[in-house]
């Protein structure tokens, strides 16, 4: 996607490729001030919230629905932040890593896999994890970490109750391979070229129901540029989606 972008910019004339770049790094730099400045007065917010869930007195108790609420959607708008702030930092790179440290993927699986099945809750969601410990990526902790696990959410999210949900680990011709597959409602065909563009929504009434922001999948991208690798995903509506992160083999070792 970014080689189609610098291609399109490349039959534009000099003094207007410049343009657009400054605006580019204008945006970007607004969103992350902005998000930056927002983070302390929410964070204060959140802990007064907190304090008070946490009081047992009679003259709060009326309120504790409204409060419990209040810090609930305080707990959205940090989690929004901090992908605005993760995604403005990933735009800014967008190059691949010098960074080599090695990561144990499947150790790091095995945590989000844990997490799956506490957000899962009572959907009854049937989630199985095969991950192959001896294949080890070279990259980022925080981006891959981050890729994997709003994948993994997506999924629990549009899976409905008594779906399936597969995550797989493992080698192919040389590569890693990170794939989510389940049952959920699927993506339409039309949606699938524009699904990882920031705040882009399949179904806007249905991404507020779940809670999203319509930014995993802009990271999803950008973690994958800056570690080499290809997204995949192949869908249909009713049923199920297979989303695939493919790793060069000059990041990915197999351990003996």
């Amino acid at each position: 996607m970014k080689k189609n972008n610098e291609l399109s910019l490349k039959n534009l004339p000099p003094s207007v490729q410049s343009h657009i770049q400054h605006l580019e790094r204008v945006r970007r730099d607004f969103i992350a001030n902005v998000s930056h400045e927002l983070r302390t007065p929410l964070t204060v917010i959140h802990g007064y919230l907190e304090s008070l869930l946490k009081q047992d007195l009679d003259e709060t108790k009326p309120w504790k629905k409204i409060f419990m609420q209040m810090y609930q959607h305080s707990i959205r708008m940090e989690t929004i932040i901090d992908d605005l702030l993760l995604l403005s930092r990933l735009e800014s790179e967008d190059q691949p890593l010098d960074e080599r440290k090695r990561i144990d993927v499947a150790a790091m699986l095995d945590t989000l896999y844990t997490d799956a099945q506490m957000i899962s809750g009572n959907k009854n969601q049937h989630i199985q994890l095969q991950a192959d410990k001896k294949i080890v990526l070279d990259g980022s902790e925080e981006e891959l970490k981050s890729l994997f696990s709003n994948i993994i959410i997506n999924a629990i999210k549009y899976t409905p109750v008594d779906g399936s949900i597969c995550i797989e680990w493992y080698q192919e011709k040389g590569c890693a391979i990170f794939k989510v597959t389940d049952t959920g409602i699927g993506i339409a065909k039309e949606h699938l070229p524009r699904i990882t563009e920031r705040f882009y929504r399949v179904d806007k009434g249905r991404s507020r129901e779940s809670g999203g922001t319509g930014l995993g999948l802009a990271i999803v991208k950008h973690v994958l540029l800056s570690h080499e690798g290809e997204l995949l995903v192949e869908s249909e509506l009713g049923k199920g989606s297979v989303f695939t992160c493919v790793f060069p083999k000059k990041r990915t070792t197999v351990l003996k």
